[in-house]
Order: C-alpha cells, then structure tokens, then sequence
C-alpha cells in the first residue's frame, strides 16, 4: 500500500499549496481530476481499455488506455493515478519483476517507451526506441534487468534495453514482416518473438541475441505468444478467424496440443495461472472469457457478464483471481474459484458524442451504440442502455429537457437513423424513430421545440452529399432541405432566438442560414480542416466553431473573437450558464473547462493601428506596411490622409517603456528599423512627442543588434511535422543549418544564403524544417541534432520529432 499512501500524501500537498485547486476536489470525483490539461476543471470518462496487467505483489491492477494510464487498488478498486505523457495513448503496459517499475508503449505512431516510477507515479526514463513502426509489445526479462519492445511493418525488430540507464543493448532483426507479440521464458534465458509474415514464432538466445530454433506454428495469423509458468509450454493464439491456441513443447519444438476455443473470430489475449495448470482466453469479438485445462486443453469454466469484446486478462500472482478487460468499458475482477464478480472498475467507455440538458446538470454521452447520462457535479454515471443497432452519431437535448434526440448510421435496411428519448427522471424511454438513406451526422432542437434539424451524409447509389434537414418533431415529418454543403454536415446549431441556424461540414465551412427562407445567410471559410462542431453561445452573440482548435466568432460581424491555443477538442459545448465549455475528441473523453468569453474591449487607441488593445511593435509593422496608401485606413495615425513616417514615429511616441515591446521585436530586422529611423531624423521634427518617438526607435534598433551570433533552441520542441530554428547574427554571414539523427548521419541541409546583422527569431524569419529528408520524406521520430554554420561560427543543439 506504499503507493497509495505516498499519491495521498502529493494530492494532499497540491490541494493545500494550490488555492484554485481546492474547488475541483470539493465538488468532482477525485479520478476525474488527474492529469488534467491546464484550464481543464474535470473529466468525465477514463478512455478506452488496450491492455491490463497486474502488478507482482496483486495489489495494483494498471490499464493502458487511449489517454494514459490507469493504477488501481484491487482491494478497494480506487483509481489512484492516471499517468499521462505518451503522444498517442498507450498500447502495452507491464510491470517488472519486482513491481518497481511499469513500462508502458506509446500507441499509434508513438513509438516511445516510458518507465514509471511505482511508488511515486513519476516518470523516471523516456526511450525513443528508433522502432519503424508502432509498438506491439514489451516484455520485462524475469531478473528485471533488461526490456524487450517489439514494432509492426516492414522491417520491424526486436530490441533489448538496459532499464536502469534507458540505453540500447541489442536488436534481434527477423525476416520482413512485423512482430506480434514478446515473451521470455521464466529463467530469462530465451525470448520467444511473434512474426505476422510467416506465422513463425522464432527463440532466441538473449545473451548471445543468436537464433536458437523456429516453430512453424500454421496459425493463419499469430496474435499472442505465452511463456507458462514452469518454461515447459510455449502458448499461441490466432487472429482475423483463426480461432485456435496452441500449446507448444518447448524443449523439442512439437506440437502438445490443439485448443479449438469456439471464440467468435479471433484475436485471442490469454493468460496462464501461476501454476501453469490454467489458461485463460478472451477475445475482442466475444462477451466471455475462457478457462481451459493446459494438461488435457479440454474448458473448465466459462465466465460471463461483459456486454464487448475482451482485449485483455490477467492472473493474480496467486491465481485467485483473474482480470479481464472489455470493450465495454470495465475492468473486472473475477473468484476464480467460485467463478462470481468480486470487483469491477468502470468509465473506460470511449465516449463519443456528449449533449448538456438545458439545466446543466446532467450530461448525455455515447459509445458505439451505448447511451449514457452523467451527473455534471459529480462526474458519475447515472444510466446506461443500448441505444440503437449501429454506432451513435450525434446527440441533441429538448429544450425542456424532457427528449434526448440521438442520430445513427442508417445501415442496409433503412434502421433507427433517428431516435427521441424520453428522459424523464433519468431514464431512457424511447418515443419515436426516424428513417432514412443517410447517415445522421448531427442534430440540434429549435430553441421552442418544436423543430429538428439534422445534418446528414446522404449516401445512395450514385449520391454522396451534404445536407441539412428540418423535422417536425410533433408529427416526425420532414418540413425542408437546406443543400449546400459538399460532404458530411458534421454539426448543426440554432441560434437562441431560432431564427439562424448554424453549419459546419467536411468542406471546412461553417454557413449561416436563415430559418424562414431557407437562403445563406453568412459563409465563414477561415478554417482550414474539417468543421467538427458550431454551437452558438446562451446569448447568441457568439459562434464557437471547431477544426482542431476552437474559434469563436461575432455573429453580428463575422470576424473571429478567439482562437483556442489547447488541440484536438473534436467537438464542444457550452454549459447552458455560458461559463463552462465541455470539449472531447482524441482519448475518447470529456473535459470540463471554466470558460468565459473576454469582457468589452475599452475604445480603441489612435496608435493601435492592429486594434489589440495594446500600442506595440506590431503596430510599427502595420504602418510600414501601408506605406504610401491614401484615404481612411486605421496605418493613417495622425489623421493627416497618407501613410507616411510621420505615422510610423505616432506610434513609437505613443509606447509604454521600450521592453514592452521586447517580446515582439524578433518581427523586425535591424536594416527596416535603420531606415525607418533614417527617414525621421531627415524629417527634421522637433516637438517633444516625435522626438520620443526618434528615441525608442533608436533604442530598438539597438535592441536588434545582437553583440554575439548565437544558435538558439527550436520551437514548437518537441515537434510533428514542422518546426522553426531561431538564430542571431553579430556579424553578417553565409548561413548553413544542417540537420542529423542522433548517430551522425546527414538528414538535411539548409541553404539560407547570406545574412545581415540581426535577431532571425520569428516564423517569418528563422530557419524552417518541415520534418522531411532530402528527397522529402517524413523523417522517424527522435532525437535529431541541428548545426548552424555562419562565417566561424559553428553551433548544435537538439531537438526532438514526437508522432
């Protein structure tokens, strides 16, 4: 239990020493408050489940799951850390031998390993393993001296680590093909590898990293391998309809026996007891979990009681009790015994879609066909169904509150496209069902209820458009169509006066239409990806629109307000308060934010020619940039009908101390800034504003001279695809950047030409990678170095690729 008291003991530290902190523990579940992005106030759902695995002792149970990973007390089944770190969730989790350490491997294209510090939570090494592909698997050697991670694709290997100083010992390279699965047998002495191109599972010496012997397993597709407990049987599984285990001699290399498991299509994870007397086996297309007798491969029991597949099982180290995890969104804890549920821990449903109800406190959220309802304060489940016969699309409240509206695929036969739920005290009643051809991607109730509209994906013979459909929810008849869009409409919206309603599609617009007359109103084409989400705030004032970041936009005038800086929302709700902003995307969970929209801005500044509130360099660049133009243009400072110099000293006057603008001065090169103030000084102005204006213009360029050349560190670090590379200049030189992999090789060479004296910080003009090879291929991730050479002067620096 020493884990669970030093996790209290940290908690308890951040509550008392973070004031801002205390509110989310008081009124949320504490699980719901791990790791959370900064802003965030809550989560609700723990993300899907990938793998699981007992820790030695029996008294932690860590589930990989698509955000991060999950530690559990199995006596108590609190969740008691979610550790969080890995780019693209976490495939494969495994403890060491002595229950120290949890290595985990990074899921799609994170192809990174991290090992945690048990006690602590914290992380203690990062590997970038060099693996071409994502990571399949990683093994602990018994003596816990050594880790063994696998990838898939071509080429793939196996590569061995030293786990106390993160570094690589040895690569053990197959045919082509990927590897499936690792496992070393009990004394450590050999490491069995899975092959996907010719169904091999291939031994090796692990001191020697020499091949010992091959087995020909005839699986049509190896999925697991398994050493047992006593290093005599070697287990493997089949995959995509070979539904077989077979159990292997592992001292001549034969065939024991053959376990026909009657799982559904394949995909077999398995466990073996700790007396090596029992194998279990679950697979991701059927509700049960297999126990089967090794010495005579005949079934002892069969456990029931997951509504998915099952991804993964585990044996307690004393075999009492088995471990299994679900589609279904629960880890359970199995008597083996008596063959009954002792425990289970819930909220690893993926949730796709999530609805407020009109009071805020109850929050809808599907999985696949699943239904759920959420109390907001606490962040628990209230109920949970079986909503429609194929995956759940879309969710939409009733303004009373009393009808859920949930849009599906519609499937082959024309099925449940459309479903209104009565959700009166709690419960989910079905009321009514729409049909159609089309998939129903998004839907929104008119704010008097009496109007559904539907953004939908027609999808027949021949067809394959966008539209938005308008239903009358009294009689379940549809009123219009709004064509326009080219694709799926992916979310729709009503203003909250009902007379605009709001679009966003595949195409990257978001369109305004006006309810009456069925015309546009309004395009925005700013985004630059798909559009996930519209919604209009309570007061209908503002439009928040989602690609990958959230931009929120003045409906009265069109221009955007805000543009979120955190990614991958997919799709966001305000809380009908307009103070709470709920976000899910990637991870397959919901995060609750404190969100309120900026207050009116103070009367706009003269001077302010960018109109951000602030007088600044980037004004400086504003009016330069509109030298010579005539007529009303906020570049035209003094009001006098050109943009002159005069313009540009107005607004060097009218700055706050120079190193306000200090942050922004990367913008400008030092031969601009010379002759802008070359220019002032022939115009001769002697009145006390101008002249301070000469003064900070002097200052600046001051400022930009750099007294020494320097290479500085690149950003964003770390970085996928792109990045850009800052550097300084004493003196004006030829400049090179040259990029490497960490063992030398040349990536890529930088040209950048000859260059004066000056500060090369902004994206405008500092050095860009794009993350590709001289012949323009995407690099791997890792660690790279760059060398800028200018004149004398040489330097490098390191960076780091993270996919």
């Amino acid at each position: 239990m020493k884990m669970k008291t030093r996790l209290f003991l940290i908690l308890t530290l951040i509550v008392v020493s973070s004031p801002s902190i205390v509110p989310c523990f008081a009124q949320y579940a504490a699980h719901t408050q791990f790791s959370l992005p900064e802003g965030a106030k809550a989560r609700l759902g723990k993300g899907g489940i990938n793998e699981i695995a007992y820790s030695p002792d029996g008294s932690l149970l860590a589930v990989a799951s698509r955000i991060g990973i999950w530690l559990y007390d199995t006596e108590t089944s609190e969740a008691l850390a979610l550790l969080t770190g890995h780019t693209g969730g976490v495939a494969r989790v495994s403890f060491s031998p002595d229950g120290t350490i949890l290595a985990s491997a990074g899921g799609r294209f994170d192809r990174t390993v991290r090992l945690w510090d048990v006690d602590t939570g914290t992380l203690k090494t990062e590997i970038t393993t060099g693996h071409l592909g994502d990571i399949s698997s990683i093994s602990f050697r018994p003596d816990g001296t050594t880790l063994a991670s696998g990838s898939l694709g071509f080429g793939a290997t196996v590569r061995l680590w030293d786990v106390g100083a993160g570094a690589l010992k040895s690569e053990l390279k197959g045919l082509w093909g990927g590897v499936t699965n690792l496992s070393f047998s009990p004394d450590g002495m050999t490491l069995a590898s899975a092959w996907d191109w010719d169904m091999k599972v291939r031994l090796w010496d692990v001191e020697t990293g020499t091949l010992k012997s091959e087995l020909t397993t005839g699986h049509s597709e190896i999925y697991s391998i398994l050493f047992s407990p006593d290093g005599t049987t070697l287990a493997s599984t089949g995959a995509r309809g070979d539904t077989t285990v077979r159990l292997w001699d592992v001292g001549t290399g034969t065939l024991k026996s053959e376990i026909t498991t009657g799982h559904y299509w394949g995909n077999i994870r398995i466990a073996f007891s700790p007396d090596a007397t029992t194998l279990a086996s679950g697979s991701n297309d059927d509700w049960r979990v297999l126990l089967w007798d090794v010495a005579t491969g005949t079934l002892k029991t069969t456990i029931k009681g997951h509504l998915a597949g099952v991804v993964s099982v585990s044996f307690s180290r004393d075999g009492s009790t088995l471990a299994s995890g679900s589609f279904d969104g629960t880890v359970r804890l199995w008597d083996v015994a008596t063959e009954t549920l002792k425990s289970e821990f819930i909220g690893h449903t993926a949730l796709g879609n999530i609805s407020f109800s009109p009071d805020g406190a109850t929050l809808a959220s599907s999985s696949g066909r699943v239904l759920s309802l959420w109390d907001v304060a606490t962040g628990t489940r209230k109920i949970t169904i079986s909503g429609h016969l194929l995956g759940i699309r879309c969710l939409s409240f009733s303004p009373d509150g009393a009808v859920l509206a949930s849009g599906s695929s519609n499937g082959p036969l024309r099925i449940d496209t459309a479903r209104l739920w009565d959700v009166a005290t709690d419960t989910l009643k079905l009321k009514s069902t729409l049909e159609g051809d089309y998939w129903v991607s998004s839907l929104s109730f008119s704010p008097d209820g009496t109007i559904l509209a539907s953004g939908i994906w027609e999808t027949g013979v021949g067809i394959s458009e966008g539209k938005v459909r308008l239903w009358d929810v009294a009689t379940g008849t549809l009123k219009s169509e709004l064509p326009g869009h080219v694709g799926d409409v992916h979310s729709v919206s009503f203003s909250p006066d009902g007379l605009t309603l709001a679009s966003g599609g595949q195409d990257e617009t978001v369109r305004l239409w006006d309810v009456a007359t069925g015309t546009v109103k309004a395009t925005f084409t700013e985004h630059t990806t798909a559009v996930y989400s519209v919604l209009f705030s309570p007061d209908g004032t503002t439009l928040a629109s989602v690609d990958e970041r959230v931009r929120l936009w003045d409906v009265a005038t069109g221009a955007v307000k805000f543009t979120s800086t955190f990614t991958g929302a997919g799709r966001v709700l305000f809380k009908p308060d307009g103070l709470t902003l709920a976000s899910y995307g990637e991870g397959g969970t919901v995060l609750l934010w404190d969100f309120r929209l900026a207050p009116s801005e103070p009367p706009r500044l003269a001077a302010d020619v960018n109109d951000d509130g602030v007088v600044n360099i980037q004004d400086l660049v504003a009016v330069a940039a509109a030298f010579g133009e005539t007529g009303e243009t906020p570049a035209d400072v003094n009001g006098d009908g050109q943009v002159n110099i005069q313009d540009l000293v107005a607004v060097a006057a009218s700055f706050g101390e120079v190193a306000a603008g200090a942050p922004s001065a990367a913008n400008l090169s030092t031969e601009t800034v010379q002759h802008w103030l070359s220019a002032a000084k022939q115009l001769n102005l002697t009145d006390t504003t101008s002249q301070r204006g000469i003064r900070l213009l002097e200052q600046l360029l001051l400022m930009l001279t750099p007294k020494e050349t320097a290479l500085l560190a690149n950003y964003p670090n770390p970085f996928n695809p792109e990045t850009w590379i800052p550097y300084q200049l004493a003196n004006p030189a030829d400049v090179t950047l040259r990029i490497y992999t960490i063992d030398g090789s040349l990536v890529r060479m930088l040209s950048l030409g000859h260059k004066g004296i000056g500060m090369y910080q902004s994206r405008s003009r500092a050095a860009y990678w794009d993350g590709k090879n001289e012949i323009g291929e995407p690099v791997a991730s890792g660690v790279y170095f760059y060398t800028l050479t200018a004149g004398d002067f040489t330097a490098t620096r390191k960076m780091l690729i993270r996919k």
